[in-house]
């Protein structure tokens, strides 16, 4: 009974996922918001794809961001790391960055991956960043604090003749984390 429930459910997101990928606009935003109530971790590879698309409306760009940014499961955050890691969507990446610590979902495991993709944007990705340290819940443990601080501190070094807004972000995110380390 329970497979047959599982089954029904991957069927309607395959569906869902199908009208994503249809040329109408009214169709893709129906169904974002149909995924909103019956999706799941599978829906986001390609809601990030469509994110990062040109070829996307402001409209439905908004709605997936919405939906991101108000996304519950606990097995979202795996999947969001792996479309931060991934270049293709570098388009969504800060939209990435920011539904981090919208959702309020626990993304502490994986901030050294959330500090390699701050250093590949501006200024922008920068101040998303910072904001995810500022909100997390809860205490980092010291491997997650290391990983963030080794990516940060190879940055500065190898751009010290750099003086921007981005590195003055840095900078500031290097002494949140130096601080949550000496207080673990």
């Amino acid at each position: 009974m329970m497979a047959k429930k599982e089954s029904q459910k991957d069927k309607k997101i395959q569906e869902l996922l199908l009208k994503l990928a249809s040329k109408k606009e009214n169709d893709q935003i129906k169904a974002v918001q149909s995924l909103k109530v019956h999706g799941n971790e599978s829906a986001i590879k390609p809601l990030v794809q469509v994110l990062s698309s040109t070829s996307a409306s402001q409209l439905l760009k908004d709605e997936i961001t919405d939906l991101l940014n108000t996304i519950k499961s606990t097995k979202v955050p795996a999947e969001i790391i792996k479309c931060l890691n991934n270049d293709d969507f570098a388009a969504a990446h800060q939209l990435l960055l920011a539904s981090i610590w919208n959702s309020g979902l626990d993304y502490s495991m994986y901030m050294g991956d959330i500090a390699s993709a701050t250093i590949k944007g501006d200024f922008m990705y920068a101040m998303e960043c910072l904001t995810i340290l500022e909100n997390i819940e809860g205490q980092l443990e010291e491997d997650q604090i290391m990983d963030a601080l080794l990516v940060f501190q190879s940055y500065l070094v190898e751009n010290k003749d750099e003086e921007d807004n981005k590195q003055q972000i840095i900078k500031e995110i290097v002494i949140i984390l130096q601080n949550m380390n000496d207080t673990v």
